[in-house]
């Protein structure tokens, strides 16, 4: 890739980023102020001798163990990010082409010299590893405080918090396999990814009910021709979290490489495909 089609893919990149950051920045940031708050308040219920008991026993607890081996207790704290993030997805995938189209700046972008593969990867790549970048970011700050907070604890209890170092380093370490997760889980569900892009490029008019229906009429006819759930089976074994899941960094290349990822992947680029073919027709 020449270095003007680097620079213009990167624009449309910013453009996702600026169109949604209710999604990507102000969501994440809105529901970290309201953890932060929420620990704050539960943290002023307890008495000062029960508080400062708790931060010694962090700071015991965590003083010299394994920031990788422990990392995966501090992505509890990531599922109501995780949560949000997958939530907002499924809102993105599902408008984004459709929404092109609706407000005409597809016709915009079409008047330009970007093709629309690169418009349609701009958005895959977006909620793939841009949109979780924001959260994890996000999530650094929320467990920064949380560090600062107790390290401010520690010194007015006078309470040693060498372990608090280690608690950090643990929750770093955590944002990097919840970044990883992320992508691996966009990469693992790339059929469903596929087809959201493919019905928010094809519908007129709500591209949800196009999606179900699209799906429930295939299964149905899947049954009922052939007397088989291949279909229904093959969505349930992908909607495992423990295939997607990242907790050490040896599960990273035992999660990419595997007949069910390549395959899914295949199957996937086969419905971007299609969006793309179809993102040609506008109103």
């Amino acid at each position: 890739m020449d270095k003007f089609a680097l620079n213009q893919f990167l624009t449309l990149l910013k453009r996702e980023v600026l169109e949604h950051r209710n999604l990507f920045v102000l969501a994440p940031a809105f529901l970290a102020l309201l953890l932060l708050f929420a620990a704050f308040w539960i943290s002023k219920q307890f008495p000062r001798d029960q508080l400062a008991s708790g931060v010694a026993y962090l700071a015991m607890l965590f003083d010299g163990l394994s920031p990788v081996d422990m990392a995966p207790v501090f992505m509890i704290g990531a599922i109501p990010f995780v949560f949000l993030l997958y939530t907002y997805a499924f809102v993105y995938l599902m408008n984004s082409l459709y929404q092109d189209r609706r407000d005409l700046s597809v016709l915009f972008w079409q008047s330009m010299p970007v093709s629309n593969l690169k418009t349609v990867l701009s958005k895959v790549v977006t909620i793939a590893a841009v949109a979780p970048f924001f959260y994890i970011a996000v999530l650094f700050g929320v467990y920064l405080i949380a560090m600062i907070w107790l390290t401010l604890l520690g010194i007015q209890f006078d309470i040693e918090i060498v372990g608090i170092g280690y608690m950090f380093l643990a929750a770093v370490v955590s944002l990097v396999f919840v970044y990883l997760s992320a992508i691996v889980t966009a990469l693992w569900l790339f059929p469903s990814v596929g087809w959201l892009l493919l019905f928010s490029a094809f519908a007129k008019r709500t591209p949800f009910m196009w999606a179900a229906g699209v799906f429930i009429l295939v299964g149905f006819l899947e049954d009922f021709l052939f007397g088989s759930q291949y279909l229904a089976n093959w969505v349930e074994s992908r909607a495992n979290p423990n295939q997607y899941v990242i907790f050490s960094f040896g599960d990273l290349v035992d999660r990419l490489f595997n007949y069910d990822m390549l395959f899914g992947i295949f199957v996937g680029a086969i419905l971007i495909a299609g969006a793309v073919l179809m993102r040609r027709f506008t109103d």
